[in-house]
């Protein structure tokens, strides 16, 4: 599987240790950023390090794909992670995203998201892909439907009610023709 992605603005890469002091600080140590991801809070250094050699190093190991850093090209700056990755105990496959607070509100998530659904269907041919986002997170919720992704309900992660979303193949290919 690629290991590395580029969009027009982008670099999406496997997490390597030297991204821990930067990740670390643009989105675990920012109590903004955090309020939108299932902490809800900060989280401790130690407990990151945990947190992050399950999500960016062993779902790569296990399933041959995975969450990817997000570097941004103008400035080279590490600014996030985005990416597929299993929805847990399911089958399902989730595209999420998470971006460091001074990079919100330019369409990044959107273009890296976007990079990750084509990932999903053309390099790895699935057959669906789902999202989750805070009820109340309209700027994740509208990435989402940016990308194509349709509303299915609220459902349940990590013990929180999230809006949940959906996009098909079939959805995703007929897209791609309409400009």
């Amino acid at each position: 599987m690629m290991d590395r992605v580029e969009t027009e603005r982008l670099y999406l890469r496997r997490f390597e240790d030297t991204d821990r002091d930067a990740y670390y600080l643009g989105i675990y140590a920012d109590p903004e950023v955090m309020k939108t991801l299932p902490a809800g809070q900060p989280i401790a250094r130690g407990d990151f390090e945990a947190r992050v050699t399950g999500l960016m190093v062993d779902h790569w190991r296990e399933h041959g794909f995975g969450p990817w850093v997000v570097v941004h090209k103008a400035d080279e700056a590490l600014i996030g992670h985005c990416g597929l990755k299993y929805w847990p105990d399911s089958p399902d496959v989730e595209v999420f995203y998470a971006l460091a607070k001074p990079y919100w509100g330019q369409g990044l998530a959107t273009e890296g998201a976007r990079a990750s659904l084509c990932y999903g269907f053309e390099l790895l041919g699935l057959d669906y892909i789902i999202a989750g986002a805070f009820v109340d997170n309209v700027a994740s919720r509208r990435v989402l439907e940016k990308i194509g992704m349709t509303y299915t309900g609220e459902m349940t992660f990590s013990g929180l009610t999230v809006a949940g979303y959906m996009i098909r193949r079939r959805d995703y290919m007929a897209g791609q023709t309409v400009e």
